[in-house]
């Protein structure tokens, strides 16, 4: 594998506005509404927008999210029904080409999730798809404004380009539904084609017509004639394709095909590397929504692109990009003094917590005002944290209650609360910054194995990584040897 990345010193133009991003000019006057208009002029002037979706995105167009209690898709499997051990199996890659019988059992749930008929038309099938959402139609108009540098999406249901973002503006970091592809003979098809085994419940298979080849005596060259035969289909090469010594059959593949997203234990393909290290001197503001931030490569995302651009957190609960845990670091802190964060005690400079689609239709007035009358069609409440929690504890609060809220450690002026916002106690996540941290399953971009142990990190490059038997000789090569390399420490080994 490859890498794209540069040396990016002066390479990035000046920014409308720079940080630290206040989002009150007077401190003495914060409320909601002075506070979301304040999020708005985050994003005035940003003509290269980078958004980050997740599964909260789409959990109001029918698709359950997996990991949400009582509804998340890991929460709700009929492991038993289903024959697995633990939900993770379902997108295991050796877990489905061992048996891909429960996933295509599970399958119509998240290719049809409006749809309880086994016999549907072409037509009705399209129909039952999951629709996008309001969320979704703000990366068309952010588009239609030419503001849209990228979309990349933790999600497979394709409902970006469903809702008219162009491809080319979208990146699938986890693949996609809308094609597959066949493990015997690679051959990739339209979802269109496994749709009925998919409504069925049965195992989807290739159906492209391979040539068989089976040894046979060499043939003796078919003189010309220029008699006409009398009936053609009788010829003795009429059903195969004779060559010199082979005589080649029409065969269907039958293979097993494997839906066109990445399964646990499957190496990321190159599409968000690339995409990434192309949009570093180009990104002017980072839009995230609906995601826990817990997978790669999205995961890591945020701490790569520049840390002077506007960041928004659009989600249910707070959340934070875990740290790595660095072990070493030869990196030159003064060629990277752009590079430091000037943030404290938090990451997004706006947390605007509730259903995604509520609050992105209150977002979108505010940015486009006149252009968006169809689309917005009603107001939503909503509630300033650090008014919320500056109220007496006996006091009633609109929507929340004081009590959760009031240990939040990020500061409570950066913090909305729509319907639906989830306090740190009840959604099992942290607000505190320095609690997030993990090890990372990494792949060897010289050998291409898993790394153990300790994992040597490009600086500059996006998910470039380098074990410690090939790190000698690839990173002298690597950008002639220009780029500097941290050293984190590696996930543990699976447990046999």
């Amino acid at each position: 594998m490859s890498s794209s990345g540069k040396n990016r010193v002066g390479a990035r133009p000046k920014l409308p506005s720079q940080p630290p991003f206040s989002l009150f000019e007077n401190q003495k006057e914060e409320n909601f509404e002075s506070g979301m208009a304040g999020v708005s002029k985050l994003l005035e002037g940003r003509k290269n927008i980078v958004v980050i979706t997740g599964a909260g995105i789409s959990v109001s167009s029918g698709i359950p999210d997996f990991r949400s209690k009582d509804i998340g898709i890991y929460e709700t499997l009929d492991m038993e029904k289903l024959g697995l051990s633990c939900p993770e199996d379902l997108f295991d890659s050796h877990f489905f080409q061992e048996d891909p019988v429960p996933f295509y059992k599970f399958a119509k749930s998240i290719y049809f999730t409006n749809c309880d008929s086994n016999n549907e038309s072409a037509k009705d099938r399209k129909r039952h798809r999951a629709r996008p959402s309001d969320s979704h139609k703000l990366l068309v108009l952010l588009e239609q404004q030419k503001r849209l540098l990228r979309c990349y999406t933790q999600n497979i249901d394709g409902l970006e380009q469903e809702a008219g973002v162009s491809a080319k503006k979208i990146v699938y970091a986890h693949g996609s539904l809308e094609w597959a592809t066949c493990l015997a003979c690679k051959q990739k098809v339209a979802r269109s084609e496994m749709e009925e085994d998919v409504l069925a419940g049965r195992v989807a298979r290739c159906r492209s017509v391979l040539p068989d080849s089976t040894p046979k005596t060499t043939a003796r060259p078919r003189e010309r004639s220029s008699r006409k035969r009398s009936n053609p289909s009788q010829s003795e090469e009429s059903d195969c394709i004779r060559t010199r010594g082979v005589t080649r059959k029409a065969r269907t593949c039958n293979g097993v095909l494997k839906p066109g997203i990445t399964f646990f234990g499957e190496t990321l393909g190159e599409n968000v590397r690339r995409a990434l290290e192309i949009d570093h001197d180009k990104v002017d503001a980072l839009i995230v929504i609906g995601t826990s931030l817990s997978v790669a490569p999205i995961s890591k995302v945020i701490r790569y692109l520049p840390p002077d651009i506007p960041r928004i957190l659009i989600n249910r609960s707070i959340v934070h990009p875990p740290l790595p845990e660095i072990l070493t670091d030869n990196q030159d802190e003064g060629d990277q003094e752009d590079e430091k964060d000037f943030r404290e005690e938090y990451v997004f400079d706006a947390y605007l917590l509730g259903f995604c689609d509520d609050i992105i239709r209150v977002l979108v007035r505010s940015l486009f005002c006149e252009e968006t009358n169809n689309v917005i069609k009603y107001k939503t409440e909503g509630e300033l944290l650090s008014v919320v929690t500056s109220k007496k504890e006996d006091a009633k609060c609109d929507i929340h209650l004081i009590e959760d809220w009031k240990d939040v450690k990020i500061p409570h002026n950066r913090v909305f609360l729509f319907p639906g916002a989830l306090a740190p106690l009840k959604s099992g996540n942290s607000d505190d910054v320095s609690t997030f941290s993990y090890r990372e399953v990494a792949h060897c971009d010289g050998c291409s194995k898993r790394i153990e142990g300790i994992i040597r990190k490009c600086v500059s490059c996006f998910d470039y990584d380098l074990c410690t038997t090939c790190y000698p000789t690839f990173h002298k090569n690597h950008f002639k040897g220009k780029h500097v390399f941290a050293s984190e420490a590696a996930a543990p080994p699976f447990p046999n």
